[in-house]
């Protein structure tokens, strides 16, 4: 009797556990980068801190933020570009009462610039095009600048392309519409493993640069203040855990990327925990916002106006949760 009580007790405090969690739609791209999402999700790290994350994949940055702004997720993986662009009304759509906020770093910017069978080096893009996500926003100007600092001219020397996300881009370059596109991992590899030209790393070719971060809307925050530390106290734990258990980290890649090689998830670990990375404690490279910024003034759709980069992060959750 005794012991049938205590199990009945047990079920009834899991029952009661599981009840305690708080139910978060996520959205964000494709690609290795996740990794700590994954590993936040895999390794109950969301579980703990009382939350049930579910992570969906969009097609572009377009659909992603028409689903956030519509209240069908409450988190995002996104270029920090995106969210100045939006801010300042000069993104994929406009809308009245935008208020995506960034809140954590991913990473700085770890992508590469593939070439088509027959791009070979920068030059062989002249009179070509390349394939964007947004033509002004997002890793189009990381492209536009690293064509530029080759002696490559936008609007005059190559073709600009709008596709969608990273599975759009990888189509284009292997249906011959664009000659050359920025990839995330692991479909670069993928690519250059295909015989596909792995030109430049972005992050070496621009220098400090903040390229996705996790974001939330600050309507959201406002009333689910408990639930974005929760988030963020999660995704801190998540990004040490990738740098300080490779193993751990090489073995929740190989779960969750069909197919992927002993190797090449090595590869990747090593390339996401190196210069251009995962941001340690999903810090906000603040030095990187500015470079955003900079490309903005150059090649958004009208100046940005003179702003400083707190103007689109909140970095207390995220630094309350990495003490």
């Amino acid at each position: 009797m005794k012991k049938a009580l205590i199990g009945a007790i047990a079920v009834m405090t899991s029952a009661m556990g599981a009840q305690a969690q708080t139910a978060i739609n996520m959205i964000g791209f494709g690609g290795g980068t996740n990794l700590p999402v994954w590993s936040a999700i895999d390794r109950g790290f969301f579980e703990k801190e009382g939350l049930k994350v579910s992570l969906d994949r969009t097609p572009g940055s377009f659909e992603q933020i028409r689903d956030l702004m519509e209240g069908k997720y409450q988190f995002a993986t996104t270029a920090f570009d995106n969210i100045v662009a939006h801010t300042e009304g000069q993104g994929s759509a406009k809308y009245d009462n935008f208020d995506l906020v960034a809140i954590g770093g991913v990473h700085s910017g770890l992508n590469s610039v593939v070439g088509a069978k027959d791009v070979k080096t920068f030059s062989d893009i002249r009179g070509k095009a390349v394939s964007v996500d947004s033509p002004t926003s997002g890793y189009a100007t990381v492209l536009y600048q690293i064509l530029q600092n080759k002696g490559i001219m936008k609007d005059r020397d190559y073709k600009i392309i709008s596709v969608g996300g990273t599975g759009a881009r990888v189509k284009s370059l292997k249906d011959g519409t664009a000659g050359m596109a920025i990839v995330s991992s692991p479909e670069d590899m993928e690519l250059k493993r295909e015989g596909f030209n792995l030109l430049a790393d972005a992050a070496v070719e621009i220098g400090a640069y903040q390229g996705s971060v996790y974001a939330t809307r600050r309507s959201y925050a406002k009333t689910h203040d408990k639930e974005v530390q929760a988030f963020m106290r999660a995704m801190v734990r998540a990004h040490d855990f990738v740098f300080s258990d490779k193993a751990g980290a090489i073995g929740v890649l190989k779960a969750r990327i069909k197919g992927i090689s002993d190797e090449a998830a090595e590869d990747m670990w090593t390339r996401l925990t190196g210069p251009g990375g995962l941001n340690p404690k999903a810090a906000v490279n603040e030095k990187g916002v500015d470079m955003v910024l900079q490309l903005r003034s150059i090649y958004g759709e009208s100046k940005v106006p003179n702003a400083p980069g707190s103007k689109y992060i909140e970095l207390g959750w995220q630094k309350a949760a990495a003490k």
